[in-house]
């Protein structure tokens, strides 16, 4: 081999080696990036387990609120149910007494009328 041609084989060497280590370069920095996103990634999944986590904390305590409170409301069904009956009878009983009071009412001006017109009383001095 002559000189021009050793020359021109080493050349041709460097530049592949310069774009090996181009391609390398690159390699690393796309692997570098790929574990970057990945760890993002996983904090990504587990923020979301743990808010998942929490969201399926809370519907359990709201599912126990709820049953408590449903059983609550049963426990005071009877109550109000005694408390309505109570309110129909006292508007029951406050009308009788209305009318009660007015047959009363009635009947002694009555009596007063009778015994004013049909009965003599005389006062003596």
């Amino acid at each position: 081999m002559s000189g021009d041609d050793t020359a021109s084989v080493n050349t041709a060497l460097l530049q592949m080696a310069a774009k090996i280590g181009g391609l390398e370069s690159t390699v690393s920095t796309l692997l570098q990036t790929w574990q970057r996103m990945e760890e993002k990634a996983s904090e990504g999944r587990k923020d979301l387990h743990q808010k998942v986590d929490a969201l399926r904390a809370e519907m359990t305590t709201m599912g126990a609120q709820v049953a408590t409170a449903t059983k609550d409301i049963a426990d005071m069904k009877p109550t109000v149910q005694a408390v309505q009956n109570v309110q129909v009878q006292a508007a029951g009983v406050r009308n009788v007494s209305r009318w009660l009071y007015w047959v009363a009412v009635g009947l002694s001006g009555g009596g007063v009328w009778v015994v004013s017109n049909f009965v003599d009383i005389h006062v003596k001095h």
